[in-house]
């Protein structure tokens, strides 16, 4: 690969062919091969290539990469925030540079790994929350709601369950075009209301999904014991055993 900055060549990883077996409320996806994928960054500069950029970007590209504060970026954050970052000084879309903080928060769970506190998630969780809460009239109406909704969910998983479920309101309280948006903050409003802040709420991920982890971690709340017994996450269970 060559870096679209300076020319430098490097290997950069490749992804196999993958399937996606539905999503988790944060949007991470379930599937035989890890997400987030690494994204390609050069050995030199640091400039993470997160897209194809047009000649105008890349030469901004080159400016902000050689600030102390990207280069200083290198050692302590996220190479998909840093491309968030990027893409928000690039002038990118809201929608498309926000979509690539969600990778960033997606990766800082693994990083965090079982400290109940999460700063790495929290401090992520904070800056899409904050990015949606200052988004431009401009933005369009599915992407805001869209963008809503994961901030909504960030707030859920922070614990922030009244802040979530006014975010949650106001992406409910506007129309889209987008049905399956409207199910998920119907589904979300349930989870919310029961102060659940797992990653993976049972009524939220692939009924696979959920029959694994009845399996694996038997829930010891009402609702997921109930869950759990259901026919259609039972059988699958006794399937899986």
């Amino acid at each position: 690969m060559t870096c679209p900055v300076g020319g430098e060549k490097f290997t950069a990883a490749t992804v196999p062919v993958y399937s996606i077996m539905g999503r988790r409320p944060d949007g991470q996806p379930y599937s035989e091969v890890p997400f987030p994928h690494p994204i390609p960054e050069c050995p030199g500069n640091g400039l993470v290539v997160f897209a194809d950029f047009t000649a105008a970007e890349t030469q901004d590209l080159a400016r902000w990469i050689a600030t102390p504060v990207y280069q200083a970026m290198r050692t302590t954050e996220s190479p998909f925030y840093r491309a968030y970052w990027l893409a928000r000084k690039i002038g990118r879309p809201d929608a498309d540079a926000l979509e690539l903080l969600l990778p960033a928060i997606w990766s800082a769970k693994g990083q965090d790994r079982n400290d109940s506190h999460r700063p790495f998630t929290t401090r992520y969780q904070q800056v899409l929350v904050n990015a949606v809460n200052q988004l431009p009239a401009s933005v369009p109406a599915d992407d805001r709601i869209w963008l809503q909704a994961q901030a909504a969910n960030a707030l859920r998983e922070m614990g922030e369950y009244a802040k979530a479920e006014r975010m949650r309101g106001l992406a409910a309280s506007s129309p889209t075009t987008r049905p399956a948006l409207t199910t998920y903050l119907q589904d979300l409003q349930k989870v919310i209301a029961r102060h659940d802040r797992s990653d993976e709420p049972l009524d939220m991920i692939p009924d696979v999904q959920a029959a694994i982890l009845c399996k694996n971690s038997p829930p010891k709340d009402a609702f997921g014991r109930a869950y759990c017994a259901q026919p259609s996450i039972a059988g699958i269970f006794k399937q899986s055993t």
